[in-house]
């Protein structure tokens, strides 16, 4: 376990039970993927590698200007929309949507777990909380077969069944829903974050009587064949630690205790992104909380879980089908 910040406490058996899910998740890519075609762990589809700018606004006020939002700056990078699975699935069936940003040159000292050198990533998904709140119920989902985590949850966590049936959903597009980084990050030495990427774009998405298997790419390609999609990237600032708890990351943070601050405007610009040359990139990429900057460490158990999980999976991966890891 890397060094706590004064916001941080360990949760029981947290470096075990980190250990135990890499090797199941390890167990499970063998058994799903052959060498030469290994998928990712979970977020399996990506449903759009699209280029992005990320616009950080002017005359911020003094205590958000940090990190990325230091000062007004224009940033190039990739935006993967994906689903959760861990094997790819018809869009028509639900699940949760995620979108992974990467920033391209950005200047300052990283974490010490970061593999690169001058990207920053934020990876949201499309529920303000995950009923999965601890690194023990991670490890619970993961590790345990499906009827077996079901029979657990319904005698000992009741709302975590429930929570996960309302989570996932088969939206328009992925250009058309909110996104939420679950966990909690630095922003600077002395507060604390999440970040929220709220649609803005007046492009109107297909109904759900166009759904097909590839659905989310079709649409999503739609409007960017017509014209830009936008989003406003925003921060929720943690006013009281009692309510708004980094360790748990089944509890939303209220817009009423933590209205939405945007700090910057994401832009997708026209473009086809259905391309053989695009989809191997996709692959290539690796996105991870663990590209951050030491203004942006993620933190509580969940996040700590996630930079050790997506590190050795990426890293494993990418040996097994001998491919360059590119960024």
């Amino acid at each position: 376990m890397s060094a706590l910040t004064r916001f941080e406490t360990p949760e029981p058996n947290e470096d075990a039970l980190v250990a135990e899910m890499i090797e199941a998740m390890n167990r499970q890519q063998e058994k799903d993927y052959p060498p030469g075609a290994t998928g990712r762990a979970a977020h399996a589809k990506h449903t759009g590698l699209v280029k992005i700018t990320f616009a950080v606004e002017p005359d911020l006020p003094a205590n958000l200007r940090v990190g990325v939002f230091a000062r007004p700056h224009t940033y190039e990078g990739w935006l993967r929309f994906s689903s959760g699975n861990g094997k790819p699935q018809s869009d028509d069936v639900k699940d949760l949507r995620g979108a992974a940003i990467k920033l391209h040159d950005v200047p300052g000292e990283r974490i010490p777990e970061s593999d690169e050198p001058t990207t920053q990533d934020f990876i949201l998904l499309n529920t303000p909380a995950i009923p999965l709140g601890t690194v023990k119920l991670f490890h619970d989902v993961i590790t345990l077969e499906p009827a077996k985590f079901a029979a657990k949850m319904l005698t000992s966590h009741p709302h975590v069944l429930a929570g996960l049936a309302k989570a996932v959903i088969t939206p328009t597009s992925p250009a058309d829903i909110h996104y939420w980084s679950n966990t909690a990050s630095l922003l600077g030495p002395d507060q604390v974050v999440k970040y929220v990427l709220v649609p803005t774009s007046t492009y109107t998405s297909p109904g759900r009587e166009k759904h097909q298997d590839h659905y989310l790419g079709d649409h999503l390609q739609e409007h960017l064949t017509q014209t830009d999609a936008t989003f406003d990237f925003t921060v929720q600032l943690r006013t009281d630690p009692d309510t708004m708890p980094v360790e748990d990351i089944a509890v939303a943070w209220g817009t009423d205790q933590a209205p939405l601050v945007k700090v910057a405007t994401v832009t997708i610009p026209r473009q086809e992104f259905r391309t053989a040359a695009r989809n191997q990139l996709a692959e290539e990429l690796t996105f991870s909380i663990a590209h951050a900057l030491q203004d942006h460490r993620p933190i509580g158990a969940v996040a700590r879980a996630r930079i050790r999980i997506y590190g050795q999976m990426a890293t494993w991966r990418h040996q097994r089908d001998q491919r360059t890891k590119t960024t």
